[in-house]
C-alpha cells in the first residue's frame, strides 16, 4: 500500500471531501463538510474531521462529535459520537486505511473523553474485524429506514399499517397541516413543545435552543412544524442533504391535543413528503432500540413502513469507571425527572 498520511479539519480539502462524500455509498448527511460546520457552530460541542490518504486518494472519513453536558455534569457525560459511521472507498486499500483511522481517533480523542461511540446507519460488517482490533466492541442496534427513491405517495402509504394511514388522513381532514419552519419564532414555540415532552416523558437531557436555531440557518438542517389553525402542535427536526437521505433527529407532538388530530404522525409525514419531492433516497428515523428489547419507540416508527435493519454501532470506552459511573447517573436522573 502507498504511505498513508492522516488528515485532520481543515487539512482536508473541501473539493476533495465532498467528491468523496458524494461518490461513497457510506454517505449520509452526518459525513458532510456542512455537518461538521454545524456542530462546531454550536456552543458547547464541537467536531474534529479525521480523513487517511493513500496514493494521493481519500480512503476513509468521518466526522467525530465531542460533546457534554452543562454543568457539573460535563465532566461525567464528555463523549465522541460518530454519527452514520465513515465514509470509506471501494479499494483493498480501505482495510488499512480504516486502522489508521481508529488509531488517530484514539489518539487524538480517546484521552479526552469518558468513551467513543460509532452509530451505523449503513452496513460495515465487512470491517466489523478492524474495529474489534483495535478495541471497539459491537453491539446490536436496531434502526427503521423507509426506502423513498422511485417511490410516490402512494407507495408509502402502501406500506403504511391501516391505523396509521387512516390517523393521518383523519388529522389532515380536521385542518391540521404540516409545513417547513420559516423563522426562529417557529422554532422557539417548536421547542418548548419538544422541551415538555422530553420533561414529562422522554426523561432525557435535550440540547440547549441554540442548538435547533442553528439546524434552523444550516444547510443540512430542516424542520417542520405541525399546525392547527394558529396552534403549533409538533413537528420535527432533521438533518438531510441533497440527492441523499434525510434523518429525524427529534419529532414531537401535543399528547391528546385532539381525538382525530395526531400532531406527531404529521411531523414524520413532513419529512416523508419533502423526502419524496427533492428526490432524496431514504428516510432514516434514527434508532428502533436492542434486538429483544420491548421498546415502544419501534412499534411506532414500524407502523410507517420501511425497513428494519440493524446496523448497530461500535463502543470504545476509554475511562470504566467514569463511564459504569455515568449509566448509573442518568439512570438517577431519569428516576429524579418522574
Amino acid at each position: 500500500m502507498s504511505k498513508i498520511k492522516i488528515l485532520y479539519n481543515q487539512e482536508i480539502k473541501r473539493s476533495r471531501w465532498k467528491i468523496f462524500f458524494e461518490k461513497s455509498r457510506f454517505s449520509t448527511p452526518f459525513q458532510s463538510p456542512e455537518f461538521f460546520d454545524f456542530i462546531n457552530s454550536i456552543s458547547g460541542m464541537s467536531a474534529e474531521a479525521f480523513a487517511v490518504e493513500a496514493g494521493n486518494q481519500l480512503q476513509v472519513l468521518c466526522v467525530v462529535t465531542l460533546q457534554k453536558e452543562k454543568g457539573i455534569k460535563s465532566y461525567f457525560s464528555r463523549r465522541a459520537i460518530i454519527y452514520g459511521g465513515p465514509l470509506i472507498a471501494e479499494d483493498e486499500k480501505a482495510f488499512e486505511a480504516i486502522e489508521a483511522l481508529l488509531k488517530a481517533i484514539s489518539q487524538k480523542v480517546g484521552e479526552n473523553v469518558i468513551y467513543l461511540e460509532i452509530r451505523n446507519l449503513n452496513d460495515y460488517s465487512d470491517f466489523k474485524a478492524n474495529f474489534e482490533n483495535n478495541g471497539w466492541e459491537y453491539q446490536s442496534h436496531l434502526n427503521i429506514q423507509i426506502k423513498l427513491k422511485n417511490k410516490s405517495m402512494d407507495d408509502i402509504n402502501g406500506m403504511m399499517k391501516y391505523n396509521r394511514r387512516r390517523e393521518i388522513r383523519l388529522s389532515y381532514k380536521q385542518g391540521a397541516l404540516v409545513k417547513k419552519v420559516e423563522s426562529k419564532e417557529e422554532v422557539s414555540m417548536l421547542y418548548s413543545v419538544l422541551s415538555n415532552l422530553y420533561n414529562e416523558r422522554v426523561k432525557l437531557p435535550l440540547p440547549s435552543l441554540d442548538f435547533f436555531y442553528n439546524l434552523f440557518n444550516s444547510p443540512v438542517g430542516l424542520i417542520f412544524l405541525v399546525r392547527h389553525g394558529p396552534n403549533i402542535i409538533g413537528g420535527s427536526f432533521c438533518v438531510y442533504y441533497p440527492k441523499n437521505t434525510i434523518n429525524t433527529l427529534y419529532y414531537c407532538g401535543i399528547r391528546d391535543y385532539h381525538k382525530k388530530i395526531f400532531p406527531t404522525h404529521l411531523a414524520i409525514m413532513g419529512a416523508i413528503e419533502f423526502g419524496l419531492s427533492n428526490n432524496l433516497t431514504a428516510i432514516d428515523l434514527m434508532g428502533a432500540g436492542k434486538p429483544g428489547d420491548e421498546y415502544g419507540v419501534r412499534k411506532y416508527k414500524a407502523a410507517f413502513g420501511g425497513d428494519l435493519v440493524e446496523h448497530g454501532r461500535f463502543l470504545k470506552v476509554c475511562n470504566k469507571p467514569l463511564y459504569h459511573f455515568g449509566k448509573f447517573g442518568l439512570k438517577i436522573y431519569q428516576k429524579f425527572k418522574k
